[in-house]
């Protein structure tokens, strides 16, 4: 027979209808960082005192793919999203949608731009 789980602890929050939520559109515009810096954020933790080579090694990429990363000058592809997400705790769909997001951002804002001109 299963074990029960207590679940005592979850508060219920009383919920709005959808008509009666606002919308607020976002001061800095959507702003997103670069996927390498969740990664220097929360990921180098795991990894302190560890050299670039080190842990490239340990991601199993190249130390210059590694430091083109950190330097944003590298996308998120499917390939290095595999990577981080077996290395790190972060799951593969996470990092992959970091980069959708930054890529996001920065379509809506070349857009912008071009609107301005």
């Amino acid at each position: 027979m299963p074990k029960k789980t207590n679940l005592s602890f979850i508060k219920v929050v009383q919920s709005k209808p959808l008509a009666m939520l606002k919308y607020k559109k976002r001061p800095d515009i959507g702003f997103r960082k670069h996927p390498s810096n969740f990664f220097k954020r929360n990921c180098s933790k795991q990894m302190d005192g560890m050299t670039n080579e080190e842990i490239a090694l340990r991601l199993g990429i190249s130390s210059r793919l590694l430091s083109n990363f950190l330097n944003e000058k590298v996308d998120i592809k499917p390939y290095l999203a595999a990577k981080l997400a077996k290395a790190t705790a972060v799951g593969l769909g996470t990092w992959l949608e970091l980069q959708r997001q930054y890529d996001l951002y920065i379509n809506n804002r070349i857009e912008t731009e071009n609107l301005k001109k």
